[in-house]
């Protein structure tokens, strides 16, 4: 999903997930933008997000999965790039994300549990403002060091639509962690201007057909990808006039096919949609990966 000069995705096996329904709403506070994805049991996934244009204010990003918050990520002024989180974490050790089916129950004494709210949504919340550092000392590993997340059952009323969960892989202790020794941490001062937040809902892709979110995989929809004409129209070149500094160019070409690939997500996920001009040859797909360059900023 794209807002702004802000990007994001959630991806398994390093491919980016389609993005079904996508509804985006403003206020002065707030930008905020929602699709659905389609989740698969037993798979690890991860969230990208990007930044294309270069500012003189920093960005923290923080994920959430399923109500649980991962901690932040911070983006220095200047910085153009892409940053990912594939797990939770803590200063000594990590747990990755995975998709899991949900556990039901019909216990009615689960069923105001506030901790099942947010299941079946992963958050990213995106904030500009001023990035300074303090020195923290790491201590040496203590029982405090794991990371203990509730993943108990839910009750049967509170997540109909909800096939899956978010559960977290067994603990691995961080290759930079050093006990003992000071480490320099971000502090984050946010500013006045509007929080940008990415929702992805997800479940099933059989249940997103089943509610007319996703477009059903049938033979006929598979056949219309190949064997078709390209039509071409040719035009006299005009350069940009933009001026674009060299650095932030190619942030901008990925921030851009980010786009295309979304629109046409979107066009192929209408139900109403016409017979389209544009025809692929064999072999050839809609949604082409972008290739990008992944900034390990989670140091930080």
């Amino acid at each position: 999903m794209i807002f702004g000069d802000l990007s994001s995705f959630v991806f398994i096996d390093g491919q980016e997930l389609p993005e079904y329904a996508v509804v985006a709403s403003s206020t002065p506070t707030e930008n905020r933008i929602t699709c659905w994805i389609a989740s698969e049991e037993g798979k690890k996934f991860g969230v990208r997000w990007m930044n294309a244009t270069e500012r003189s204010w920093a960005i923290r990003a923080v994920v959430s999965v399923d109500g649980v918050r991962c901690p932040p990520q911070t983006m220095r002024p200047g910085r153009v790039g892409t940053i990912e989180r594939t797990y939770l974490s803590n200063d000594s050790v990590t747990r990755d994300f995975m998709f899991s089916n949900i556990e039901l129950t019909d216990d009615d004494s689960m069923l105001g549990d506030k901790n099942s709210n947010d299941i079946g949504q992963i958050v990213l919340k995106v904030d500009t403002g001023e990035r300074t550092k303090k020195k923290v000392v790491k201590h040496g590993i203590s029982k405090n060091s794991a990371l203990r997340v509730r993943e108990g059952k839910v009750h049967e009323r509170s997540k109909k639509a909800c096939a899956h969960r978010v559960i977290f892989g067994k603990e691995v202790y961080r290759q930079d962690y050093l006990p003992g020794r000071s480490k320099s941490r971000s502090a984050f001062k946010p500013d006045n201007r509007p929080t940008t937040v990415f929702v992805f809902k997800y479940t099933r892709l059989d249940i997103l057909q089943a509610m007319g979110i996703a477009p059903s995989t049938s033979t006929n929809s598979k056949a219309n990808d190949y064997g078709d004409e390209i039509e071409i129209i040719d035009g006299p070149y005009e350069p940009s006039s933009l001026s674009l500094p060299l650095k932030d160019v190619k942030p901008r070409i990925q921030h851009l096919e980010m786009e295309l690939q979304h629109l046409r997500a979107r066009l192929a996920s209408s139900e109403d949609q016409k017979p389209s001009r544009i025809k692929l040859e064999r072999g050839v797909s809609r949604r082409q990966q972008t290739a990008m360059e992944v900034l390990d900023l989670t140091k930080d």
